[in-house]
């Protein structure tokens, strides 16, 4: 049976009436970052993506590389989800859940061997033990940037452990290390796994759920016992917290992004913020951690408390924030497009007269920073693990 079969109603609520292409509150506030740069049309915005996938349930369409190649052109941002208010016939309440559908329509591909040519890439390397990464690095340097800092591996004794990631441990370290310096100085005992593997949120969004049940069951395994687990990447955070438990995977243990452990010391006193930094900032929501899950509040509570910074938030934001352009193995596809749409947060940022733009993703950094160089833009970025490592006194 195919994947997409299982979301059917899912399909057959949508009424078309585009609001995932714009919609109009206090603004008109463009919905779809792939649609804005990509020519407009419909098959690359949900609406359209649902009329494929309609067509392939009637048997009206086959999947083929033509449709994988456009369901390729999507970040799974859920942009469109929010702005959706249509009633879901498979849960009774509003928002038809495109994403989803998207992700099972991918997991069709990977299933018939019509996964884009990137994609198997990222699959085979992720796959292979000498590396357990995207990024094809060798898995023997993934601890290159803790060998200075003293870090413990876990023994299976610990009950806070920090899981760090493919992208902080190989490409966005400044976001690791710093982590790993704020647990420090504020002295709470972590540990971190010696043989992480890539939590699977690559191989889940391009269609390779299988792969992502092998990682989980590792990475799970390898957790038990613990009580707490910790991830500076919003990525990460959410794969454990929420895809695994869907997939049928018991997570016993609390998994928190670091924003949200930073915020929980901040109300606790612990988190002694003191050092003034003198800048207007604005904050970019992620979203696998924002729409995603949630949270929109933790970082802001803890950019709010550090001295001398002026937090000014950029339209639009929050449930509605744009997309970095770096999820959901778009990058992958086309980085040229990829960094366009993150130039367009940097013109948000401009617009409210911020100085610096701060996130709390690797990915985002990732892909913020390269719009940045890309446009020779004078607005700074840091990782929220930045400003508060700062503000302690480093």
């Amino acid at each position: 049976m195919l994947e997409l079969e299982k979301y059917r109603r899912n399909v057959y609520s949508c009424v078309r009436c585009g609001i995932c292409r714009a919609k109009y509150d206090e603004n008109v506030r463009r919905v779809c970052p792939i649609r804005e740069h990509s020519g407009g049309f419909d098959t690359h915005y949900a609406k359209g993506r649902i009329v494929i996938a309609r067509g392939i349930l009637e048997g009206e369409l086959e999947y083929s590389n033509g449709i994988a190649d456009v369901l390729a052109y999507c970040t799974t941002c859920a942009n469109c989800v929010e702005a959706c208010s249509a009633v879901n016939m498979m849960t009774g309440n509003p928002k038809i859940d495109a994403v989803t559908v998207i992700e099972a329509m991918r997991a069709d591909l990977f299933n018939l061997g019509l996964t884009p040519k990137g994609w198997k890439t990222v699959h085979s390397r992720i796959g292979r033990e000498d590396m357990r990464n995207p990024y094809g690095e060798p898995k023997k340097d993934r601890w290159k940037w803790a060998e200075e800092l003293d870090v413990k591996f876990r023994d299976g004794g610990s009950s806070l452990v920090y899981f760090v990631g493919c992208t902080s441990s190989y490409r966005q370290t400044v976001i690791a290390t710093d982590t790993v310096k704020i647990l420090k100085k504020l002295n709470i005992p972590f540990s971190i796994l010696k043989d992480e593997w890539c939590c699977g949120s690559p191989s889940l969004r391009t269609g390779a759920r299988k792969q992502v049940e092998e990682l989980a069951e590792h990475n799970v395994g390898l957790l038990e016992g613990a009580e707490r687990v910790i991830s500076s990447c919003a990525g990460c955070a959410r794969t454990f917290r929420k895809d695994y438990p869907e997939m049928g995977i018991e997570v016993p243990f609390e998994v928190l992004h670091i924003s949200e452990f930073l915020s929980e010391l901040l109300k606790e006193g612990k988190l002694p913020l003191k050092k003034e930094i003198h800048k207007i900032i604005t904050y970019h929501d992620p979203c696998h951690i924002g729409r995603h899950m949630g949270v929109y509040d933790e970082p802001r509570d803890v950019l709010k408390a550090i001295p001398g910074i002026e937090l000014r938030e950029m339209y639009p934001t929050r449930e509605n924030a744009w997309c970095c352009g770096a999820g959901g193995g778009f990058r992958i596809s086309d980085p040229k497009i990829s960094v366009e749409i993150a130039a367009d947060r940097l013109e948000h940022a401009k617009e409210v007269g911020a100085e610096a733009l701060t996130c709390s993703c690797p990915f985002c950094m990732r892909n913020l920073t390269d719009a940045i160089k890309e446009t020779n833009s004078d607005i700074d970025f840091y990782d929220i693990t930045q400003l508060v490592l700062e503000s302690l006194g480093e």
